[in-house]
């Protein structure tokens, strides 16, 4: 999605079907529970210290192995939950003010990720049935000059109304049409959780965002859903451009119809394709949103590579292909170095409940507050590393939210913070303080190699 950097993306995907529809810290109240497959209570896990007497219960911490990659918790799988269409014979074609002088340059881009030498658009969007990709061209919006300031429903509405005229060509429902906006206009949206926390602001909240219009073509009054990119110009390094655009297109042509009335809210559109992770891994979406682009966004700087053959930078994108293989889910792969992560090990099925998101159910751990537990963490990599996995621990609801009211409601404390593909860490988890979100907590295991690094996130529920 790439829309809001901080909050939009992670809200609008952290439950497939029934969406959160606000997070303001007064409104939320609700419940939690879980399961073990069992019982319901307190987690029980090898790292924890047995109480009443009994013996501390052994702790496994695993071995060094030879063996990649060790046994581990499966990465997510992006679902099409709502069996949504993707764009199936796709194209781009770029909507220009007059006078940019990026246009030739953002052309060629185009014209590259498009061409039958790269492999970047088949290894990002084949296995989620998306087509083959063609550059359309571009169209000028002659006799119209940039605003100073333009809003997400106005520049729907300028879509809508180009396409209904035939300014824009023959309208294409297949085509991504990508509107550039110069360095002067600030864009701005709604915010999607609450009008009290103000307008989202392009490069402060997002760096661009894809969206669906519907448009009337005839009098009949039929209208056909379009999807396009919005992608305003946050630095004057055209490089900076190209990432944004392969994100946007990616997500685009694999989730183009994502809302339902061309606006955000926290609520996907009724033909929303893959949107989000499977309800196992819901909180995966806390990381930056839960489309193809999104979930590996955290991935830091080597989630953007310059193919030779398009000579720009560009993002690599989720694949359930490889991630079901435990190999780097974000494709294309880094050339010669070995997928490594530190995953938590939620046995518990848990419920959280709130007025704003009905009854959530997915995987983590329950935790009273003042409570603690210990959560086993396997580190794994499918071959060897250049020296061992370091790890942390972070709230992940106060490190995206803090600004919004959420307070750190977490501490962490390691038995190790350092291992290598087999062994076994231990993260005692204990929650200071009630949450906002039906009793949700959120954290996240950041594990790094070198200069590369890997997120896995978790959930806590309150008793």
């Amino acid at each position: 999605m790439r829309r809001v950097l901080l909050f939009l993306g992670p809200l609008a995907a952290f439950v497939p079907v029934a969406m959160i529809a606000g997070l303001a810290p007064l409104a939320a109240c609700g419940s939690s529970s879980a399961t073990d497959g069992s019982s319901g209570g307190d987690v029980t896990d090898a790292g924890d210290t047995a109480t009443d007497g009994q013996a501390p219960a052994p702790v496994d911490n695993g071995a060094p192995s030879t063996t990649y990659p060790a046994p581990h918790p499966p990465l997510p799988e992006l679902v099409n939950a709502l069996k949504g269409p993707v764009l199936t014979t796709p194209k781009v074609a770029f909507v220009f003010y007059p006078g940019d002088a990026r246009a030739t340059e953002l052309e060629a881009f185009a014209g590259k990720v498009a061409g039958s030498t790269s492999t970047y658009w088949s290894s990002t969007t084949a296995e989620y049935g998306v087509g083959a990709l063609s550059y359309a061209g571009k169209f000028e919006l002659t006799g119209e000059t940039a605003p100073a300031t333009i809003t997400q429903a106005q520049i729907g509405s300028l879509l809508a109304d180009h396409l209904a005229s035939g300014k824009l060509g023959v309208p294409d429902p297949q085509t991504i049409y990508t509107l550039v906006f110069p360095a002067g206009t600030s864009i701005t949206q709604p915010n999607p959780i609450t009008t009290l926390f103000g307008p989202v602001v392009s490069c402060q909240g997002f760096s661009g965002y894809h969206d669906n219009v519907a448009v009337a073509l005839s009098d009949a009054g039929t209208k056909t859903e379009f999807a396009y990119a919005v992608i305003p110009t946050c630095d004057s390094d055209i490089t900076s451009l190209t990432s944004v655009l392969s994100h946007e297109w990616v997500e685009a042509a694999t989730d183009p119809l994502l809302t339902s009335n061309g606006s955000f809210s926290v609520q996907s559109g009724p033909n929303a394709a893959f949107y989000a992770p499977d309800a196992d891994h819901a909180v995966w979406s806390l990381l930056g949103g839960g489309e193809a682009a999104d979930l590996c966004a955290p991935g830091g700087p080597t989630i953007e590579f310059t193919p030779p053959e398009i000579g720009y930078p560009v993002q690599r994108t989720w694949s359930n292909v490889a991630a079901r293989a435990s190999h780097d889910p974000c494709v294309p792969p880094i050339a010669g170095a070995a997928y490594f992560a530190a995953a938590p090990v939620l046995p518990q099925t848990v419920t959280f409940s709130t007025s704003f998101t009905g009854s959530v159910t997915t995987k983590g751990i329950v935790i009273p507050v003042g409570g603690s537990a210990t959560v086993e963490v396997d580190l794994f990599s499918d071959g060897p590393l250049n020296g061992p996995i370091t790890v942390k621990a972070g709230d992940l609801l106060n490190m995206s939210y803090g600004a919004y009211g959420f307070a750190k409601s977490l501490a962490f404390a390691w038995d190790r913070t350092q291992g290598v593909n087999g062994e076994k860490l231990h993260l005692t988890v204990t929650v200071t303080d009630g949450s906002f979100l039906g009793g949700a907590h959120a954290f996240t295991i950041v594990a790094t190699n070198g200069n590369r690094r890997q997120a896995w996130p978790g959930l806590v529920v309150e008793q």
